[in-house]
């Protein structure tokens, strides 16, 4: 199958697929259906027994108007690796949420097997300003890809202000995979090289950023664990490619895309920015101290020891203290944070049994660890505190189990990802506390 039809066929289907989903999530099911829901994983789909019926409904039917697609879609993808010349295992990546788009980018672009025939010197003669030797192409392969990677991470975090797919996911695949394409224009590499290459290139775009103000060191150590595999996987790619032996046949096109697709991807994100939902995050402990004790430390506090946590002492904002003014509902809690003050209003008051509050004003969710002094675009409103409630329970022996719960959204994507940070930061902000709280009290019980 050539690539033209493999592209045509898989747009106008694509098309006419989201059409049919839009129309039906909103005529039968009453529901909005955007672009975005292609790529949230199916966390729901995955437990459909226990959510509510009407939803599972919604899934199954998602799910049956799917399947002729997918039929065609499987069908023309492996008819297209066939043709490419390239492992059919390769298959699985149909499936993966927003790779899929990159392997079908990549599919539509590379040319058939069968119309390959240059040769070493016609190579060698188009790729002259790329040095032959297998340094000298590395390189030029991570200073071109890397510094051109820091200029597109630039402007989609400073100037389009988007931490999303584009930057997170697309960005440093499309690094591995251009660098490699640059490293093997000249011949054939070894897998380890292209590996290494590809992620010596995304090392580098992080070492710009930190080093010209654009991020701090936490965020960049925060998106390594993304950031790498996804460039491997991009570098895998370009392996396969160069290893058919007509890589400036296929340069131009697959350079095209590894720019063009991170910057379409943050623009589409920046005008149509998907809505981050509300995260709950729910934390206990046991105090052996009745509950007036706690209570008495829960509403105000004073300075906790200094944190031990690497992430707080990196600058993620962490409490120091709490004090109250007034009590009952409409009272202020004001609480102190290394970044910060945060303002809260109390909106529940079940004295030594339950304290709800709102915030009513912020800090920032960090100061970032950097040698200069820096305010990136994902403190201003990426994650954002709600409010909180707080539950004594009562035990027969007299101690008390204390339960934290505190909602908030994050903008930052993939969400799947960076709320396994946020949370953790979240239960270490309520375990600090608590066990600032439990020593208070068990102190004067």
């Amino acid at each position: 199958m050539g690539r033209g039809t493999y592209a045509a066929v898989g747009i106008i289907g694509f098309a006419i697929k989201h059409n049919v989903d839009r129309i039906v999530a909103a005529l039968v099911f009453h529901r909005s259906y955007g672009i975005f829901n292609y790529w949230i994983p199916p966390i729901e789909a995955l437990r459909i027994s226990s959510i509510a019926s009407e939803d599972a409904v919604f899934l199954v039917t998602m799910l049956v108007l799917s399947l002729p697609f997918i039929w065609v879609g499987l069908g023309m993808t492996l008819r297209r690796l066939r043709s490419a010349d390239l492992p059919l295992w390769l298959i699985f990546l149909f499936f993966v949420p927003m790779l899929n788009v990159v392997f079908f980018l990549v599919l539509s672009v590379i040319a058939e097997s069968g119309t390959h025939g240059k040769d070493d010197a016609i190579r060698a003669r188009a790729g002259s300003p790329i040095p032959d030797s297998v340094l000298g192409s590395a390189a030029i392969a991570v200073a071109l890809a890397g510094g051109v990677g820091a200029l597109l991470a630039y402007v989609g975090v400073e100037t389009l202000g988007v931490y999303g797919w584009g930057v997170f996911v697309a960005l440093p695949f499309c690094m591995g995979l251009g660098s490699v394409m640059i490293y093997s224009y000249r011949r054939p590499r070894l897998l380890g090289r292209c590996l290494l290459v590809s992620l010596t290139t995304v090392t580098l775009a992080a070492a710009v950023l930190f080093a010209v103000a654009v991020e701090g060191l936490i965020c960049i150590l925060m998106a390594i664990p993304v950031a790498l595999p996804l460039a491997l996987l991009g570098g895998l790619a370009g392996f396969f490619i160069q290893r058919r032996r007509a890589i400036s046949a296929e340069a131009p096109p697959v350079m095209l895309l590894v720019l063009m697709l991170p910057l379409s991807l943050m623009g589409f994100e920046k005008w149509n920015p998907p809505e981050a939902g509300v995260i709950t995050v729910t934390t206990t402990i046991r105090i052996e101290a009745p509950a007036s004790a706690v209570w008495a430390n829960l509403i105000s506090f004073p300075d906790l020891p200094e944190s031990n946590q690497w992430l707080f002492q990196l600058g993620v904002s962490h409490p120091i203290r709490a004090t109250i003014h007034g009590s009952g509902v409409g009272a202020v809690r004001v609480c102190v944070f290394s970044t910060g003050t945060f303002v809260e209003r109390i909106d529940g008051w079940e004295e030594n049994r339950r304290l709800a509050f709102s915030v009513v004003s912020g800090a920032d969710a960090m100061q970032e660890f950097s040698p200069y002094k820096i305010h990136p675009r994902h403190l201003d409103g990426y994650l954002v505190p709600k409010r909180a409630e707080f539950t004594l329970i009562s035990n027969p022996d007299g101690s008390t189990n204390l339960e934290g719960k505190s909602w908030y959204r994050n903008s930052m994507w993939p969400a799947t990802y960076w709320r396994l940070w946020s949370d953790q930061i979240l239960h270490d902000i309520h375990n600090s506390v608590f066990e600032h709280i439990k020593a208070l009290s068990e102190q004067k019980g």
